[in-house]
């Protein structure tokens, strides 16, 4: 199982023409655990089930010790740090670094991946300008799976959209004209009207993005030769240094039932998820589902950016509105835009708060 895992995960990195550095340790990682050797071991007792993606984990691993300067060697095939030696040689340098360091890979591969993507804001940000002129208030805003909460801080990013700022427009992490379509009529007036006036988040691991372990482990689940998403999660973390948010340790729906408890009319309140939903169990998921059917009164929306039920063929998310009241009378999430796996590009569905 553990092969077969590493491979489709390589060949799906192969098909988007991403990585191939690890596209070629997955391959060789595959053929390692198939042969009983060292990944078999660090994984030995893991249930390495698709959605816990273990080759995620291992890999994360690896990049963590490369980038904390644990593994001198190896790092010249991670473009991350500064290296540039052929792919395709790396292998019997990382079998022997994860022989090497072999405690604390398994230490480390038993996390959770924490895919911390602030480019996922593209669609949020929209998301928040949708519900905000829906229904004129200021809004809280609450994540589930916030990680480091990097994405909690959406209106402190900012987006070029027809050449127009949105959002800060003297924010260090700019998107440039990430969107076709709009969520709205009229983006920089909905955007002059946008306000969150309350936001926090929960994680079952959260991460510190002002420690310097934490920036580490942010860095280490992005592929080492993409340097523009490592560039944005440091500008991300340190934006988030100067406007912290408190990510609580705890369980989503544990989270969710005592913030939503109370009744709020003053505000919109927004949860807010984005590729959450693979790594909870059944019974937390329909947790979930009961505490948001249960809240106490005022608006309420569920923001979700997820896979499609149906896999799509270009392999876009989609950004989904759950409202209660129930905004569409259908009972039904509405669809408001289809995204990247990372964010940009986001299509809109939605042209104003009324469609």
């Amino acid at each position: 199982m553990i092969g077969e895992l590493f491979r489709a995960r390589a060949a799906e990195l192969q098909r988007g023409g991403r990585s191939r550095l690890y596209v070629e340790l997955m391959r060789e990682a595959a053929d390692d655990a198939d042969a009983g050797g060292i990944v078999a071991a660090i994984f030995a007792g893991d249930p390495a089930t698709p959605a816990s993606v273990p080759e995620l984990r291992l890999l994360a691993a690896l990049h963590h010790l490369v980038l904390s300067g644990g593994a001198p060697e190896l790092a010249r095939y991670f473009p991350s740090a500064g290296g540039d030696a052929p792919p395709q040689d790396a292998w019997a340098v990382a079998r022997r670094t994860l022989a090497e360091h072999e405690a604390f890979i398994r230490e480390r591969a038993r996390r959770t991946v924490q895919t911390n993507e602030p480019g996922r804001c593209v669609a949020l940000y929209g998301g928040l300008l949708w519900l905000s002129e829906r229904h004129r208030l200021p809004i809280r805003l609450l994540e589930i799976g916030a990680s480091a909460g990097l994405n909690l801080n959406p209106d402190r990013f900012a987006y070029v959209v027809d050449g127009a700022p949105l959002g800060d427009a003297r924010s260090p992490l700019a998107f440039d004209e990430p969107w076709t379509g709009a969520p709205v009529t009229d983006p920089p007036a909905a955007a002059a009207r946008l306000r969150i006036v309350e936001r926090a988040g929960c994680d079952q691991a959260p991460i510190d993005p002002t420690s310097v372990d934490g920036r580490l482990e942010l860095q280490s689940y992005i592929w080492p030769d993409e340097p523009a998403r490592l560039a944005r999660v440091e500008l991300a973390a340190s934006i988030a240094a100067r406007h912290p948010v408190a990510i609580e340790r705890r369980g989503a729906a544990a989270w969710l039932l005592r913030r939503l408890g109370a009744p709020r009319a003053d505000v919109v309140t927004v949860i807010w998820q984005s590729v959450v939903d693979q790594y909870l169990e059944d019974a937390e998921r329909a947790a979930i589902r009961s505490a948001f059917a249960s809240a106490g009164g005022g608006p309420l929306a569920w923001l979700t950016l997820e896979p499609p039920a149906a896999a799509s063929e270009d392999g876009s998310f989609e950004l989904r509105c759950h409202e209660r009241p129930e905004g569409n009378g259908s009972g039904e999430s509405r669809l408001l835009a289809r995204a990247g796996y990372h964010g940009p590009p986001v299509v809109w569905a939605v042209a104003s708060p009324d469609a």
